[in-house]
Protein backbone atom coordinates (compact mmCIF):
# COMPACT_ATOMS: atom_id res chain seq x y z
CA UNK A 1 0.00 0.00 0.00
CA UNK A 2 1.23 3.51 -0.81
CA UNK A 3 0.71 5.84 2.17
CA UNK A 4 1.10 9.60 2.59
CA UNK A 5 1.75 10.79 6.17
CA UNK A 6 1.72 14.36 7.48
CA UNK A 7 3.35 15.20 10.80
CA UNK A 8 5.80 12.32 10.44
CA UNK A 9 8.58 14.51 11.84
CA UNK A 10 6.71 14.78 15.15
CA UNK A 11 5.85 12.58 18.10
CA UNK A 12 2.78 10.63 16.96
CA UNK A 13 3.45 10.87 13.23
CA UNK A 14 6.92 9.35 13.51
CA UNK A 15 5.49 6.31 15.31
CA UNK A 16 2.76 5.98 12.68
CA UNK A 17 5.32 6.16 9.86
CA UNK A 18 7.51 3.57 11.59
CA UNK A 19 4.61 1.13 12.00
CA UNK A 20 3.53 1.50 8.37
CA UNK A 21 7.08 0.90 7.12
CA UNK A 22 7.37 -2.13 9.41
CA UNK A 23 4.25 -3.68 7.90
CA UNK A 24 5.64 -3.25 4.39
CA UNK A 25 3.90 -0.10 3.15
CA UNK A 26 5.56 2.47 0.92
CA UNK A 27 5.51 5.60 3.08
CA UNK A 28 5.93 9.16 1.83
CA UNK A 29 6.18 11.82 4.54
CA UNK A 30 5.42 15.51 4.11
CA UNK A 31 8.35 17.29 5.77
CA UNK A 32 9.45 20.87 6.28
CA UNK A 33 11.97 20.40 9.11
CA UNK A 34 15.40 18.96 8.42
CA UNK A 35 15.91 17.72 11.95
CA UNK A 36 13.32 15.20 13.11
CA UNK A 37 12.66 11.70 14.39
CA UNK A 38 12.45 10.54 10.76
CA UNK A 39 16.22 10.09 10.85
CA UNK A 40 15.59 7.02 13.02
CA UNK A 41 13.19 5.48 10.48
CA UNK A 42 14.88 4.06 7.38
CA UNK A 43 12.68 3.54 4.35
CA UNK A 44 10.53 6.67 4.57
CA UNK A 45 10.52 8.81 1.44
CA UNK A 46 10.26 12.57 1.91
CA UNK A 47 8.14 15.14 0.08
CA UNK A 48 9.16 18.70 0.91
CA UNK A 49 6.13 20.78 1.84
CA UNK A 50 3.74 22.14 4.44
CA UNK A 51 0.02 21.80 5.12
CA UNK A 52 -0.16 25.61 4.95
CA UNK A 53 1.35 25.59 1.45
CA UNK A 54 -1.34 24.55 -1.03
CA UNK A 55 1.15 24.40 -3.91
CA UNK A 56 3.40 21.92 -2.09
CA UNK A 57 0.38 19.71 -1.35
CA UNK A 58 -0.65 19.75 -5.00
CA UNK A 59 2.90 18.74 -5.94
CA UNK A 60 2.92 15.94 -3.37
CA UNK A 61 -0.39 14.61 -4.71
CA UNK A 62 0.71 14.53 -8.34
CA UNK A 63 0.88 10.74 -7.95
CA UNK A 64 -1.78 8.60 -6.21
CA UNK A 65 -1.85 7.22 -2.67
CA UNK A 66 -4.02 4.44 -1.27
CA UNK A 67 -4.09 5.95 2.22
CA UNK A 68 -3.52 9.42 3.69
CA UNK A 69 -2.79 9.73 7.43
CA UNK A 70 -2.98 13.30 8.73
CA UNK A 71 -1.01 13.61 11.99
CA UNK A 72 0.31 17.16 11.55
CA UNK A 73 -0.88 19.65 14.14
CA UNK A 74 -0.01 21.97 17.00
CA UNK A 75 -0.53 20.97 20.63
CA UNK A 76 1.08 24.16 21.98
CA UNK A 77 1.39 27.51 20.28
CA UNK A 78 2.54 31.08 21.00
CA UNK A 79 -0.83 32.48 19.86
CA UNK A 80 -4.30 30.95 19.89
CA UNK A 81 -4.73 31.84 16.22
CA UNK A 82 -1.89 29.46 15.40
CA UNK A 83 -4.05 26.51 16.47
CA UNK A 84 -6.75 27.47 13.97
CA UNK A 85 -4.20 28.23 11.27
CA UNK A 86 -2.38 24.89 11.50
CA UNK A 87 -4.96 22.45 12.88
CA UNK A 88 -8.03 23.76 11.06
CA UNK A 89 -6.79 25.59 7.96
CA UNK A 90 -3.99 23.06 7.45
CA UNK A 91 -6.54 20.24 7.43
CA UNK A 92 -8.77 22.18 5.05
CA UNK A 93 -5.82 22.66 2.69
CA UNK A 94 -5.06 18.95 2.80
CA UNK A 95 -8.57 17.75 1.94
CA UNK A 96 -8.97 20.44 -0.71
CA UNK A 97 -5.73 19.27 -2.36
CA UNK A 98 -7.02 15.70 -2.25
CA UNK A 99 -10.32 16.77 -3.81
CA UNK A 100 -8.44 18.59 -6.58
CA UNK A 101 -6.10 15.66 -7.28
CA UNK A 102 -6.83 13.49 -10.35
CA UNK A 103 -7.29 10.45 -8.08
CA UNK A 104 -9.04 9.57 -4.81
CA UNK A 105 -7.49 7.92 -1.74
CA UNK A 106 -9.09 4.78 -0.39
CA UNK A 107 -9.18 6.38 3.08
CA UNK A 108 -8.20 9.57 4.92
CA UNK A 109 -7.21 9.13 8.57
CA UNK A 110 -7.31 12.18 10.84
CA UNK A 111 -5.60 12.06 14.24
CA UNK A 112 -7.83 14.35 16.27
CA UNK A 113 -8.08 14.63 20.07
CA UNK A 114 -10.35 14.13 23.05
CA UNK A 115 -10.06 17.93 23.33
CA UNK A 116 -12.34 18.17 20.28
CA UNK A 117 -15.12 16.53 22.32
CA UNK A 118 -14.42 18.46 25.51
CA UNK A 119 -14.14 17.60 29.22
CA UNK A 120 -16.29 15.22 31.23
CA UNK A 121 -17.04 11.59 30.48
CA UNK A 122 -17.74 11.23 26.76
CA UNK A 123 -18.24 8.69 24.00
CA UNK A 124 -18.59 8.94 20.23
CA UNK A 125 -22.30 9.83 20.49
CA UNK A 126 -21.85 12.85 22.78
CA UNK A 127 -22.27 16.39 21.51
CA UNK A 128 -18.88 18.07 21.12
CA UNK A 129 -18.16 20.88 23.59
CA UNK A 130 -14.50 21.86 23.16
CA UNK A 131 -13.14 23.96 26.00
CA UNK A 132 -10.05 25.57 24.44
CA UNK A 133 -8.89 27.01 21.11
CA UNK A 134 -6.85 23.84 20.63
CA UNK A 135 -9.95 21.66 21.04
CA UNK A 136 -11.99 23.89 18.74
CA UNK A 137 -9.31 23.80 16.06
CA UNK A 138 -9.17 19.99 16.14
CA UNK A 139 -12.97 19.80 15.89
CA UNK A 140 -12.94 22.14 12.88
CA UNK A 141 -10.36 19.81 11.34
CA UNK A 142 -12.78 16.92 11.85
CA UNK A 143 -15.54 18.90 10.15
CA UNK A 144 -13.36 19.59 7.11
CA UNK A 145 -12.42 15.91 6.76
CA UNK A 146 -16.01 14.68 7.08
CA UNK A 147 -17.46 17.41 4.83
CA UNK A 148 -14.97 16.55 2.09
CA UNK A 149 -17.01 13.46 1.29
CA UNK A 150 -13.85 11.35 1.19
CA UNK A 151 -13.92 8.03 3.08
CA UNK A 152 -12.47 8.84 6.49
CA UNK A 153 -11.44 7.47 9.86
CA UNK A 154 -11.09 9.84 12.82
CA UNK A 155 -9.21 8.87 15.99
CA UNK A 156 -9.65 10.89 19.19
CA UNK A 157 -6.86 10.03 21.62
CA UNK A 158 -6.72 11.62 25.10
CA UNK A 159 -3.36 12.55 26.67
CA UNK A 160 -0.70 10.67 24.68
CA UNK A 161 2.61 9.64 26.24
CA UNK A 162 5.57 7.60 25.12
CA UNK A 163 9.04 7.81 23.58
CA UNK A 164 9.72 11.04 21.64
CA UNK A 165 7.06 12.98 23.59
CA UNK A 166 8.06 16.14 25.43
CA UNK A 167 4.64 17.44 26.57
CA UNK A 168 4.16 14.88 29.37
CA UNK A 169 7.89 14.88 30.15
CA UNK A 170 7.46 17.61 32.79
CA UNK A 171 5.03 15.39 34.70
CA UNK A 172 7.59 12.56 34.73
CA UNK A 173 10.31 14.96 35.92
CA UNK A 174 8.15 16.17 38.80
CA UNK A 175 7.25 12.65 39.92
CA UNK A 176 10.86 11.46 39.69
CA UNK A 177 11.69 14.14 42.26
CA UNK A 178 9.01 12.59 44.49
CA UNK A 179 6.38 15.34 44.22
CA UNK A 180 2.86 15.74 42.85
CA UNK A 181 0.18 18.40 43.53
CA UNK A 182 -2.39 17.25 46.09
CA UNK A 183 -5.28 18.19 43.78
CA UNK A 184 -4.10 15.42 41.42
CA UNK A 185 -5.99 13.00 43.70
CA UNK A 186 -9.35 14.22 42.40
CA UNK A 187 -8.62 14.68 38.71
CA UNK A 188 -9.64 11.76 36.48
CA UNK A 189 -8.40 11.27 32.96
CA UNK A 190 -7.94 8.80 30.16
CA UNK A 191 -4.42 8.11 28.92
CA UNK A 192 -3.07 6.38 25.85
CA UNK A 193 0.40 5.06 25.13
CA UNK A 194 1.58 6.04 21.67
CA UNK A 195 2.08 2.37 20.75
CA UNK A 196 -1.53 1.64 21.73
CA UNK A 197 -2.71 4.47 19.48
CA UNK A 198 -0.73 3.12 16.53
CA UNK A 199 -1.89 -0.44 17.21
CA UNK A 200 -5.50 0.77 17.22
CA UNK A 201 -4.95 2.58 13.93
CA UNK A 202 -3.53 -0.55 12.26
CA UNK A 203 -6.32 -2.67 13.79
CA UNK A 204 -8.99 -0.41 12.30
CA UNK A 205 -7.24 -0.18 8.94
CA UNK A 206 -7.14 -3.97 8.67
CA UNK A 207 -10.90 -4.06 9.21
CA UNK A 208 -11.73 -1.26 6.77
CA UNK A 209 -13.29 0.81 9.55
CA UNK A 210 -14.59 4.33 9.05
CA UNK A 211 -16.11 6.89 11.40
CA UNK A 212 -14.93 8.22 14.77
CA UNK A 213 -13.23 6.23 17.54
CA UNK A 214 -11.82 7.07 20.95
CA UNK A 215 -8.60 5.23 21.82
CA UNK A 216 -7.31 4.94 25.41
CA UNK A 217 -5.48 2.63 27.81
CA UNK A 218 -7.99 3.22 30.57
CA UNK A 219 -9.13 5.85 33.06
CA UNK A 220 -7.09 6.89 36.08
CA UNK A 221 -6.51 9.78 38.44
CA UNK A 222 -3.37 11.83 37.89
CA UNK A 223 -2.36 10.74 41.39
CA UNK A 224 -2.71 7.05 40.50
CA UNK A 225 -0.49 7.53 37.45
CA UNK A 226 2.02 9.45 39.57
CA UNK A 227 2.09 6.61 42.11
CA UNK A 228 2.78 4.07 39.37
CA UNK A 229 5.63 6.18 38.00
CA UNK A 230 7.09 6.74 41.48
CA UNK A 231 7.02 2.99 42.13
CA UNK A 232 8.94 2.33 38.90
CA UNK A 233 11.61 4.93 39.71
CA UNK A 234 11.76 3.92 43.38
CA UNK A 235 10.68 7.26 44.83
CA UNK A 236 8.19 7.84 47.62
CA UNK A 237 5.48 10.19 46.36
CA UNK A 238 4.71 13.22 48.51
CA UNK A 239 1.74 15.54 47.89
CA UNK A 240 2.33 19.25 48.06
CA UNK A 241 -0.62 21.55 48.78
CA UNK A 242 -0.73 23.63 45.62
CA UNK A 243 -4.12 25.41 45.44
CA UNK A 244 -5.67 25.32 41.99
CA UNK A 245 -6.36 29.03 42.29
CA UNK A 246 -2.60 29.66 42.44
CA UNK A 247 -2.31 28.43 38.84
CA UNK A 248 -4.37 31.35 37.51
CA UNK A 249 -1.89 34.18 38.30
CA UNK A 250 1.01 31.94 37.21
CA UNK A 251 -0.76 31.39 33.90
CA UNK A 252 -1.29 35.14 33.64
CA UNK A 253 2.45 35.77 33.91
CA UNK A 254 3.10 32.99 31.39
CA UNK A 255 0.54 34.53 29.04
CA UNK A 256 2.32 37.89 29.26
CA UNK A 257 5.64 36.19 28.49
CA UNK A 258 4.03 34.40 25.55
CA UNK A 259 2.76 37.71 24.14
CA UNK A 260 6.17 39.34 24.51
CA UNK A 261 8.27 36.53 23.07
CA UNK A 262 5.90 34.73 20.72
CA UNK A 263 6.98 31.41 22.26
CA UNK A 264 4.76 28.61 23.61
CA UNK A 265 4.67 28.31 27.41
CA UNK A 266 4.24 25.30 29.66
CA UNK A 267 1.38 26.75 31.74
CA UNK A 268 -0.94 28.83 29.56
CA UNK A 269 -4.41 30.09 30.45
CA UNK A 270 -5.88 27.33 28.28
CA UNK A 271 -3.79 24.66 30.04
CA UNK A 272 -5.07 25.87 33.42
CA UNK A 273 -8.63 25.67 32.07
CA UNK A 274 -8.00 22.04 31.20
CA UNK A 275 -6.37 21.24 34.56
CA UNK A 276 -9.30 22.70 36.52
CA UNK A 277 -11.75 20.21 34.98
CA UNK A 278 -12.72 17.23 37.14
CA UNK A 279 -12.52 14.71 34.30
CA UNK A 280 -11.13 14.21 30.80
CA UNK A 281 -12.44 10.72 30.23
CA UNK A 282 -13.34 8.93 27.00
CA UNK A 283 -15.28 5.68 26.76
CA UNK A 284 -13.74 3.19 24.33
CA UNK A 285 -16.29 0.37 24.09
CA UNK A 286 -16.85 1.00 20.38
CA UNK A 287 -13.25 0.00 19.70
CA UNK A 288 -12.96 -2.75 22.33
CA UNK A 289 -16.21 -4.36 21.13
CA UNK A 290 -14.43 -5.04 17.84
CA UNK A 291 -11.83 -7.10 19.72
CA UNK A 292 -9.05 -4.55 20.14
CA UNK A 293 -6.76 -5.13 23.13
CA UNK A 294 -3.55 -3.09 23.73
CA UNK A 295 -0.38 -5.18 23.73
CA UNK A 296 1.04 -3.52 26.87
CA UNK A 297 -0.35 -2.68 30.30
CA UNK A 298 -0.12 0.88 31.61
CA UNK A 299 2.77 -0.04 33.92
CA UNK A 300 4.71 -1.61 31.04
CA UNK A 301 4.07 1.46 28.89
CA UNK A 302 5.19 3.83 31.65
CA UNK A 303 8.34 1.78 32.19
CA UNK A 304 9.22 1.85 28.48
CA UNK A 305 8.69 5.60 28.40
CA UNK A 306 10.85 6.20 31.47
CA UNK A 307 13.62 4.02 30.05
CA UNK A 308 13.58 6.01 26.81
CA UNK A 309 13.72 9.35 28.67
CA UNK A 310 16.69 8.11 30.70
CA UNK A 311 18.45 6.71 27.63
CA UNK A 312 18.10 10.06 25.83
CA UNK A 313 19.17 12.07 28.88
CA UNK A 314 15.82 13.76 29.51
CA UNK A 315 15.59 12.40 33.06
Amino acid sequence: MRVFVTGATGFVGSHVAQALVDRGDEVVALVRARKSWLGEIPGVKKARGDVLDAYSLAEAFSSPFDLVVHCAGLTSAPRNMDYYRVNALGTYNLVRALKNAPWRPGLVVYISSLAAAGPGEVNEECEERPLTPYGESKLYGEYFVVDSGLPCLILRPPVIFGPRDTDVLQFFKLVKRGWAPAFFRKKRLSLVYVRTLVEALLFLLERGAQGTYFVADGTFSWWEVAERVSKIVGKKLRPFPLPQGFLIPVAGVSQFYRCLTGRPVLLSKEKVQEMRQDAWVCETSRLSSMGFVPSLSLDEALRETLEWYEEKGYL
